[in-house]
This record gives C-alpha cells, sequence and structure tokens, in this order.
C-alpha cells in the first residue's frame, strides 16, 4: 500500500523512520553485539546466585567455615548450610574451592 501512493524512495525513508522509533536492527550483528554488552554490563557479577548466595560464596572464597559465616552474618549454622548446598547446585559445584574459584573469575577486577 505504502509503495502505491508514495513511491519506492518514500517508502524506503518510511521504513527507516518506522525502523528508528521501534528500536528495529538496522546492522544485525553490530546491533545484536552493543545489545549483548549492555545486557551483561547491567547483569550483576554474581548472576545466576541470589545476593545472599554470593555474600556466603565471597566468605567462602576467604577460607571462613560455615560456622564463622553463620556467626558472621548473624544467621544459624543450617541457614548457611542451606546457602552453601544451593549455591553448589545452581553452579553444579561440589566443593568448596570450586565455589572460591567461581567468585574469583566472576568478580569484577
Amino acid at each position: 500500500m505504502v509503495l502505491a501512493t508514495a513511491g519506492v524512495s518514500e517508502a524506503l525513508a518510511q521504513a527507516g523512520r518506522a525502523a528508528r522509533e521501534h528500536r528495529l536492527l538496522t546492522d544485525p550483528q553490530s546491533d545484536l553485539a552493543h545489545l549483548v554488552r549492555e545486557g551483561n554490563a547491567m547483569r550483576p557479577w554474581f548472576a545466576p546466585l541470589t545476593a545472599r548466595q554470593a555474600q556466603v560464596g565471597k566468605l567462602v572464597a576467604v577460607g571462613m567455615t560455615n560456622t564463622e559465616i553463620a556467626r558472621h552474618l548473624g544467621i544459624s549454622i543450617r541457614t548457611t548450610d542451606a546457602h552453601v548446598m544451593s549455591t553448589f547446585n545452581k553452579l553444579d559445584l561440589h566443593k568448596r574451592r570450586q565455589l572460591a574459584e567461581w567468585v574469583i573469575r566472576s568478580r569484577p577486577s
């Protein structure tokens, strides 16, 4: 319909305006790379963990035991155990050393 009433050049101009207004990708490869960088910048370093799991993970990374972590955070040892275990499960880890390495690798420098 646009071609019949306005001609080809006008149709292309309208398509360009529509793309800019609706954030359509004009250079898909470059635009997608930019959007991925933008999205990753907004994502916290500890994703997919919760903030509390990340906090517990940082304390594991510095060598604290679950008892020491519980005392430091003012939570029960069982709650600390649950945070450590759920973190292991989310990240598919099995040892505290692996969690410490993940924290060190994932944290921004």
